[in-house]
């Protein structure tokens, strides 16, 4: 007969297939039966009452310790305390971590700080070079033009004070003139011959006798040299042809100025083209003088002589 198909064939399967399913069970066993007896100390503790909890943690702490006896395990095989120690260097890590992370912080924010207040500084002093730049550009200009006014008002004084020369000038000549024609108005007759001298021939009549006319009423005219033609003369229209004569009254200046003032007031009577004296020329009778350019000496600059041009 097969064992399967007998009784006891059947109960002996039915234990091996037992056994196989039990086996895995044996490994666990210790655990299970730790588990059952922490369940077995709660109830116990919740069933004798509240009590202290130093007596309750106690308790609970001998029962297990002799529960883990009576099953063959030790108290210091558990993983409960080992897990603090495995913990640490992690704590460790994370509270070194936490502390260079705030150092970094920190020291991000002080460089941060320090750069805005190099930024500050640079602008506060760009700032500050640009107000010292405008205030001096400010200075000179202002300076500029108080000595472009300042100069202004000498030059308006200066040239003030030129016309009061000139005005002066004018005011004396026109009274010198004044003078003189009262004086030699009243005789344009010819009572003497003026002695010319001549080098290139004989001067024009016309100038002839003005000549005898201007000796004839200027008083002291009559003693006087009177320079007729020469060839050296620069002016062709003048002493080379016999239009001119120079009236030598040497440092007799007053004489100078009374044959002048003979000239002008009977201009068109001697027929005169222009006179010339102490470096001044004059083309009409009532015109002003005209300053003529330095030649560099007495004669040069009719300062001993009166020029006369005439028609």
């Amino acid at each position: 007969m097969h064992p399967r198909t007998t009784t006891s064939g059947r109960s002996a399967a039915s234990v091996n297939r037992s056994n196989r399913r039990r086996g895995p069970l044996a490994g666990r066993r210790p655990g299970i039966y730790l588990g059952v007896a922490a369940a077995g100390a709660v109830l116990v503790n919740v069933l004798v009452g509240p009590q202290p909890a130093a007596t309750a943690e106690a308790g609970t702490a001998t029962e297990s310790v002799a529960v883990a006896q009576a099953l063959g395990l030790s108290a210091q095989s558990g993983p409960a305390e080992t897990a603090p120690a495995d913990l640490q260097p992690l704590e460790d890590l994370a509270a070194t971590r936490s502390s260079r992370e705030a150092a970094e912080t920190a020291a991000q924010q002080s460089q941060a700080a320090a750069d805005q207040a190099t930024v500050d500084r640079q602008r506060a002093e760009a700032e500050a070079a640009a107000r010292a730049a405008e205030e001096a550009a400010a200075a000179q200009a202002a300076a500029e033009a108080a000595a472009a006014a300042q100069a202004a008002e000498a030059a308006a004084a200066e040239q003030a004070e030129a016309q009061a020369d000139a005005a002066e000038a004018e005011e004396a000549e026109a009274a010198e003139s004044s003078q003189g024609a009262a004086t030699v108005a009243s005789s344009t007759a010819a009572s003497v011959v003026a002695r010319i001298t001549n080098t290139a021939g004989s001067v024009k009549p016309q100038v002839q006798a003005a000549a005898n006319t201007v000796v004839s009423n200027v008083p002291g005219a009559d003693g006087i040299t009177l320079g007729g033609t020469r060839a050296s003369a620069a002016d062709p229209g003048g002493h080379p042809s016999g239009l001119a004569l120079d009236y030598m009254v040497m440092t007799d200046a007053a004489l100078g100025d009374a044959i002048v003032a003979y000239h002008r007031a009977h201009w068109d009577e001697l027929g005169v083209d222009y006179l010339i004296w102490q470096q001044r020329m004059l083309s009409s009778p009532n015109g002003s003088w005209s300053t003529m350019e330095d030649r560099g000496g007495t004669t040069a600059n009719h300062y001993d002589h009166v020029h006369v041009n005439y028609n």
